[in-house]
């Protein structure tokens, strides 16, 4: 099984290489930097991982990564990248540069990535990508985070669009990690990466040859949209 990690480097998208590894899996990492850790998972992985470098900001990233699949097709997706955006919560006070990179990162980038690699998506495969509780409208749960939510609610939105206009045979989920204890989740954090990610592979393989789209947390539990 092949499978691909955007944003790879260090908690959630570290742990998720690390799982799948174990459970057999081809896996391709895509970082910024390449790290130690990799590096080590990679010495041990006897030729199933390869990292490599790129920015999910790219526009060409896409088509840069089907020349790493050669004539496979490709069973799960994870885009794990994200970025918390502007230190100041205040959309009127962030500036243009740091509301269009958070828009772009986390909502539009996967998109664009997702669209590129469609084509190559095995019918039984899976693309997930990272969002949040916060990105539920329903749920209203942002008001501390309102431009990261935002940004999260834009993702789910385009996610869900984007099923509508092509129906592909592969499952598209929206994923919430859970309140992780990460360097951007903090240390009051009550999830553990490893538990997060036990949870989040379940919960995306669970989903295997299915259709369609789904909002979910990292225990399989439906989210609101």
């Amino acid at each position: 099984m092949n499978v691909w990690v955007i944003g790879a480097s260090r908690g959630i998208g570290l742990g998720l290489v690390e799982r799948y590894l174990a459970q057999g899996a081809r896996v391709l990492a895509v970082v910024r930097t390449p790290n130690a850790a990799l590096d080590a998972l990679a010495a041990a992985a006897k030729g199933r991982l390869r990292v490599v470098t790129g920015d999910l900001r790219d526009p060409d990233l896409g088509t840069r990564l089907l020349d790493e699949l050669g004539d496979g097709a490709l069973e799960r997706l994870i885009v794990n990248a994200g970025i918390m955006g502007p230190a100041e919560e205040n959309g009127q006070r962030a500036s243009v540069a740091e509301l269009g990179e958070l828009f772009l990162t986390n909502a539009v980038a996967p998109l664009r990535l997702l669209d590129a690699l469609a084509p190559r998506m095995a019918a039984e495969g899976v693309v997930a990508c990272l969002s949040s509780q916060m990105g539920s409208v329903s749920l209203a749960r942002a008001a501390e985070m309102p431009l990261y939510g935002a940004s999260k609610a834009a993702l789910n939105s385009l996610l869900q669009s984007w099923v509508v206009g092509r129906q592909p045979a592969f499952a598209v989920l929206a994923l919430h990690p859970g309140w992780v204890r990460t360097e951007l989740g903090g240390d009051k954090a009550p999830v553990e990466v490893a538990d997060s990610v036990a949870g989040l592979v379940a919960t995306i393989d669970a989903r295997a040859g299915q259709s369609g789209s789904a909002f979910l947390d990292y225990q399989g539990q439906a989210l609101p949209w």
